[in-house]
């Protein structure tokens, strides 16, 4: 093996903590987006105002688009980091370098982009 000291039992536990404040059971940010999304979607409909409904408009589309790059970036973060660590721990240290490599891009997620890329993934 490589000179990595990765702590396993320590990774699975961070892990788990990043996975529950991301909201991946529910919750946590992803619950967050969920509801700010559905409060500007709810002003956009009782606003009767062109101006402010463009801008509320726009800023809703910059909203969505952002924050669910961000959800996307650290879904793969985590699954990267689970990804080496348990390729790393069965001693296939190729594999963890190439989950590494890979946390982060997207790449490592199955979004339905049909072509092997995530579905927006112009995001990163």
């Amino acid at each position: 093996m490589s000179e990595w000291k990765i702590d396993v039992h320590g990774v699975s536990l961070t892990l788990t903590a990043l996975g529950d404040r991301l909201g991946l059971e529910g919750g946590g940010f992803s619950s967050t987006i969920d509801s700010t999304s559905d409060g500007i979607d709810m002003a956009l409909k009782n606003v009767k105002s062109p101006p402010v409904e463009h801008a509320l408009s726009g800023f809703l589309t910059h909203f969505a688009s952002e924050t669910d790059a961000m959800f996307i970036r650290s879904m793969s973060c985590l699954k990267g980091a689970n990804d080496a660590t348990l390729a790393y721990n069965e001693g296939q240290e190729e594999m963890a370098l190439e989950a590494q490599n890979q946390a982060g891009t997207g790449e490592n997620l199955d979004l339905g982009g049909g072509d092997g890329a995530p579905a927006n993934a112009e995001a990163y």
